[in-house]
């Protein structure tokens, strides 16, 4: 019994023993687990801690991204509202400009038309020749400035004065003329020229004034109308006279080579004229004036003939004074 009783207890100690092995060993697993844990949490948090981390900075990159894109997105409009507005001041200015041009238009349209009723009101209550400053008021009227209705009124009430009054003076000039009243036919036909009369009648008016001025020895102010006289068709009456004149003129007032320059177009333009003797006299006189002045042992020419102070005597025409000149 003793040795079943001693076997026993062996087996008792034996398994307190390994039991007490298995709770040390399990113990230190315990340990072990604890520890691992541990660790494992200070991975899960430093994870975590790195994981938060990230996400910050991501956050702040992206914010960032946002500001850098908010300001590129602010400067861009900006811009564009500058580059907006830059132009709506321009189209202001202009506009504004426009406007001030539109006004100063409107109001040298009103002023002209007020002149402009100002001077058709002379014409129409003024009486005898003091209807001519109505004329002469039209002349410095820029009728550009009204409208055409009123140009139109103008022009027709300036052509009736200027053929009711114009036909007086032509009249009066041609009268004068004929009577050798050198004085008052210049004065009347140089107003009636103002007027801008018909061609035919300038042109008549015109080479009475020349040929009236002519023979009160005013060439110079002859000069330009019987210019105008000679320029116009040879097929003129007198326009041979005129030339005669004119080449004489020409002589006075010291244009020798336009006077023989003359005297050469009317032998050529009038070869028949009882006049061409003046022409080839004009043209003879100007060739021993040229031998006059050739080197010594040249042949002498003959003495030239003095120039004639007054022309030969008119032809027949119905401008041609009663009295030869």
């Amino acid at each position: 019994m003793a040795t079943d009783t001693d076997k026993g207890l062996d087996d008792i100690r034996r398994e307190v023993i390994e039991s007490r092995n298995l709770v040390i060993k399990t113990d230190n697993l315990l340990k072990n687990l604890h520890a691992e844990l541990k660790v494992v949490g200070k991975r899960q948090e430093d994870f975590a801690k790195r994981q938060w981390i990230s996400s910050a900075v991501t956050y702040l990159g992206f914010l960032a991204l946002c500001i850098a894109a908010g300001i590129f997105i602010s400067n861009a409009r900006v811009g564009a509202v500058a580059a907006d507005r830059d132009k709506l001041e321009k189209q202001v200015a202009e506009l504004t400009a426009n406007v001030d041009r539109l006004k100063q238009e409107a109001q040298v349209a009103a002023a002209a038309e007020q002149r402009a009723a100002e001077v058709y009101k002379q014409m129409t209550t003024l009486t005898g020749d003091e209807r001519l400053k109505a004329i002469d008021a039209l002349a410095k009227l820029d009728t550009a400035k009204v409208s055409p209705f009123a140009q139109r009124a103008l022009q027709d009430r300036a052509a009736l004065l200027r053929k009711e009054i114009g036909g007086g003076m032509f009249d009066r000039g041609i009268k004068a003329y004929h009577r050798n009243e050198w004085s008052n036919a210049i004065d009347e036909l140089t107003r009636f020229l103002a007027l801008q009369p018909s061609e035919d009648d300038a042109n008549e008016a015109t080479y009475a004034l020349g040929y009236a001025l002519f023979q009160q020895k005013k060439y110079d102010t002859a000069l330009p109308h019987l210019q105008r006289y000679v320029a116009g068709s040879k097929g003129l009456k007198n326009h041979d006279y005129a030339m005669v004149m004119l080449t004489i003129t020409y002589d006075q007032v010291g244009q020798k080579e336009k006077s023989i320059e003359t005297a050469r177009e009317g032998l050529n333009q009038h070869p028949n004229s009882e006049f061409g003797g003046q022409f080839r006299g004009r043209l003879k006189r100007a060739e021993n004036e040229k031998a006059a002045g050739a080197p010594a042992g040249a042949a002498p020419a003959p003495p030239a003939p003095a120039p004639a102070a007054q022309p030969a005597a008119a032809a027949p025409n119905p401008l041609a004074p009663k009295t030869n000149p």
